[in-house]
């Protein structure tokens, strides 16, 4: 098709819903008229989009692919056929252009990408780009709702899926290959300073996979700035500059270390130290603390070490401000790293009853075990936190408000592909694979 033959007539649809929509008395308010606007030039928008795919195609048509990757530059055309993909606008129709090697017989259909065929299923890239941050907050049927609603794209059920999956997939495997590339631009305010940390934080949020609950793995790492104060001088919790998350699920603590290196390699924050590994006490913590971060400080949250000390105040004190008042003055002392105090006065203590006994003798063994990891001075007088209570709100908005809804049940597949959606929007990847993929305005929105 020429150009002098596709424009006029585009112009003349038009031109004919404009009219329509002028002289419909039913569109007389903005909200029903822009509706109107919308919903007609949609098909307008289509045959503009189909117009500008024909003409690549023929432009495409009149030269000879560069060559084969085996280096042979003979490839012969065997045919050219038709494949229906779905847009903002509707299904467009996009010929392409399939070759075979003469020298290793290869297939090819080196069209594809600057046609904007997809890879896998049937919808182009800013169908996807839409649904993906939608579908990453949002239940499935509410996504494709509002999808539908603000978009005009009817979704099934088994279409949005698809989207879920590719999307996962090419994100995945676009991080792979950005990892021997370039790292991710950072601020200049990331870039330089070392009054910068990184605080990593990690703990496990269950959720029903294969039809049992299971855990997934949680990390959070934050950019702090340490050594700030207070008007009065007294030290206060340094300001987060940046921040980022890392799920995994199935594969051991080990992948969550991994998947935290990786983060951190993918910011471009490799050259900030970690200042301090926070964690609940749980074991599989501190030995992947210990494997893949080894010299770093590892601290206990200073919240569950405090509901210890309450489990036993609450047993043994009869008078509940008594038994605060208590808790508070062991707290202020880990405070001062006062551990060996702390602990050598719990061992003098003789409560009565048995129940009492049984707590003093579980606070004793905890405070113990973990004595390495409360030492609370050094980060709290440095602007770190002592507390991982940036791990746990990230397991309530990454895993929990999305994934532990009424009713909610996943497969392991379904679970790991809506996560990779889920962690790529909040730590803001999803913006840089999009533009990667050529939907720069999209992504500078």
């Amino acid at each position: 098709m020429d150009r002098s033959e596709i424009v006029p007539a585009i112009l003349d649809r038009c031109k004919s819903l404009i009219l329509n929509v002028l002289e419909d008395s039913s569109l007389s308010s903005v909200s029903a008229a822009s509706l109107a606007i919308f919903e007609k030039f949609r098909d307008v928008s289509r045959e503009i989009l189909q117009a500008c795919v024909i003409e690549r195609f023929e432009s495409l048509a009149a030269a000879q692919p560069e060559g084969c990757s085996c280096g042979c530059r003979s490839l012969n055309c065997v045919h050219i056929r038709e494949v229906t993909v779905k847009t903002l606008f509707g299904d467009i129709v996009i010929k392409y252009r399939g070759f075979r090697c003469t020298g290793c017989g290869a297939y090819s259909r080196p069209d594809d990408a600057s046609l904007g065929i997809p890879e896998e299923g049937t919808f182009s890239d800013d169908v996807r780009s839409l649904y993906q941050p939608l579908v990453a907050e949002l239940p499935h049927r509410t996504a494709n709702d509002i999808f539908q609603q603000f978009t005009g794209v009817d979704l099934s059920s088994r279409g949005g899926q698809s989207i879920i999956d590719s999307t996962a997939k090419d994100l995945e495997e676009w991080r792979v290959n950005r990892e021997a590339g370039e790292v991710f631009n950072i601020s200049s305010l990331l870039a330089q300073g070392d009054d910068l940390v990184l605080e990593v934080a990690m703990d496990g949020v269950m959720a029903h996979i294969d039809g049992d609950w299971h855990e997934a793995k949680v990390g959070t790492i934050l950019v702090r700035r340490r050594g700030e104060q207070t008007a009065e001088g007294e030290p206060k919790l340094g300001k987060v500059e940046a921040r980022r998350y890392a799920c995994v699920y199935g594969g051991g603590p080990e992948e969550l270390a991994v998947e935290i290196k990786r983060t951190i390699g993918e910011a471009g924050w490799d050259g900030i130290p970690i200042a301090e590994i926070v964690g609940d006490g749980s074991k599989w913590i501190w030995k992947l603390a210990e494997n893949h971060f080894p010299g770093v400080p590892q601290i206990l949250d200073m919240w569950h070490l405090k509901e210890h000390f309450y489990e036993f105040a609450g047993v043994h004190y009869k008078n509940p401000s008594r038994a605060k008042a208590w808790v508070q003055m062991k707290i202020d002392a880990l405070l001062e790293n006062r551990v060996g105090d702390v602990l050598g006065g719990l061992k003098k203590m003789k409560p009565a009853g048995k129940a009492a006994r049984e707590a003093l003798r579980g606070l004793i063994v905890y405070v113990g075990n973990n004595s390495g990891r409360i030492r609370y001075q050094e980060p709290w007088e440095a602007g770190l936190a002592v507390g991982s209570g940036s791990v746990e709100g990230a397991c309530k908005h990454l895993v929990q408000s999305r994934f532990k809804r009424a009713g909610m049940r996943w497969k392991t597949p379904g679970f790991l592909s809506v996560v990779e959606l889920r962690v790529a929007r909040l730590n803001g990847t999803d913006r840089e694979f999009w533009a990667s993929r050529g939907l720069l305005r999209r992504a500078a929105a």
